[in-house]
């Protein structure tokens, strides 16, 4: 569970702050209590902080019949609830991971 934001379109005073913040705020978040703001982000912005790391590892079978390594890094997983309003908007990144 993560705190969500109340910016609405107000300018931030500093773009590479506004990333951190909304990184450090969202980055293995699931549930945001309040609004999700995805604004003004540049274009090379890093937007693999909104997903989660589920912690788990493949599993079945594959064609040789054997159980697959554990993946070194488990699966992630998107934000699952937003208790408040969307807003993505103002944004020059090309789309959100």
């Amino acid at each position: 569970v993560c705190t969500g934001t109340d910016m609405k379109l107000l300018r931030p005073s500093s773009p590479e702050s506004h990333y951190e913040t909304l990184r450090h705020l969202y980055q293995g978040c699931q549930v945001v209590q309040g609004n999700l703001e995805l604004t003004y982000l540049p274009a090379d912005a890093d937007t693999a902080f909104l997903k989660v790391r589920s912690g788990k590892t493949p599993r079945g079978r594959g064609k040789t019949g054997l159980r697959p390594a554990p993946h070194p890094c488990p699966p992630i997983q998107d934000i699952k609830e937003v208790q408040g309003y969307v807003l993505i908007a103002e944004n020059q990144v090309s789309g959100l991971e």
